[in-house]
């Protein structure tokens, strides 16, 4: 029988990185939650030595139910880097064992061993040579549980904010931006939350042009992409409006208003929810069937071998998917 307490499952990213330090840090804290690390042991150990803190691992068992987390102390699954790490120097040795902690954490998360994935951050040339096809997490876990439209949201406590396209030039959102991308990233939302039970979600989309597009005069893909797309929603009785001009939707009034925000691209709309939580900020994947969760900062190479990193990101991830877990919006 399990216990009433979510498995959270924390992978160790590039492990020249802070991630190791990020791992031995969050250990130290209070979490409702089992928090399980998929890492390699040694690394942890000698990492916990330079920072002078204590900690124990236990080899977890999947059979015993799960336990509240307690400080110092973290469950393990064991992976063993092909060599050693060293802070700030990546290895290309290393990255098929990065890749398969990620594909171990996606198969313990798809047969339910563990309620939600948290990840620190890996550094995706080094695994690009290794595996071209690697595009990041989010595509990484998409693939392996065979779902072929994920979205991307980034949040703080009174900011959520979710992108109509990611990681694409500038020059080819307007393309990217179509009826039916667009009707299938606010599917993704709103059957995200409502696993959640959380069924009337509101949601403001963004315009793609200044001014949403000033009736035509500054662009035509607002009046003539965006806004059916948002007819046909508000049909159907979902709360989604707009398009609304990006430059004046983040005010407190429509921060209460609304409960989450949709860019078109990821310029449009991270740069604002950074500025409001940078460290207390989580990016989460919907559309997977589990929840998954990760800092929102990179793998910082020029500051692992100070030791002197902050852990603040992770603890909110794993703190935010504890509660997506249970059924909760943060």
């Amino acid at each position: 029988m399990r216990l009433d307490v979510p498995r959270v499952l924390v992978t160790m990213g590039e492990p020249a990185g802070i991630g190791p330090e990020l791992l031995v840090r969050i250990a130290q804290l209070s979490f409702f939650a089992q928090v399980i690390v998929i890492a390699d042991p040694k690394l942890l150990f000698d990492t916990a030595q330079q920072l002078n803190l204590p900690l124990q691992l236990t080899k977890i068992d999947w059979s015993q139910p799960a336990q509240e987390h307690q400080s110092g102390k973290l469950y393990i699954e064991e992976c063993h880097l092909i060599e050693q790490a060293i802070a700030g120097q990546l290895s290309k040795a290393n990255a098929p064992t990065i890749l398969a902690t990620l594909t171990r954490a996606s198969e313990l998360a798809l047969d339910k061993q563990v309620d939600a994935i948290v990840t620190a951050p890996v550094h995706k040339a080094n695994l690009n040579q290794f595996a071209p096809s690697f595009l990041g997490h989010t595509e990484f876990f998409a693939e392996l549980a065979n779902i072929d439209k994920v979205v991307m949201m980034l949040a703080t406590n009174e900011l959520r904010v979710s992108l109509a396209t990611t990681h694409l030039p500038l020059a080819s959102v307007s393309e990217a931006v179509t009826e039916e991308n667009l009707s299938r990233v606010l599917e993704v939302i709103l059957d995200s939350f409502k696993r959640l039970a959380l069924n009337d979600l509101k949601v403001a989309v963004c315009g793609l042009n200044p001014h949403a597009g000033e009736e035509g005069l500054l662009g035509h893909e607002d009046h003539q992409v965006i806004t059916p797309v948002i007819k046909k929603f508000q049909q159907q009785g979902k709360n989604v409006f707009g398009p609304f001009p990006a430059d004046t939707l983040f005010t407190p009034q429509k921060r209460k208003e609304f409960d989450l925000f949709l860019a078109m691209y990821h310029d449009q709309g991270l740069p604002v929810v950074k500025a409001f939580g940078f460290g207390q900020c989580v990016n989460v994947t919907l559309g997977l069937p589990y929840v998954r969760t990760s800092v929102d900062h990179g793998t910082a190479l020029d500051i692992a071998a100070d030791y002197k990193a902050s852990a603040d990101s992770l603890e909110y991830a794993i703190n935010y998917a504890t509660q997506m877990a249970e059924g909760k919006l943060p």
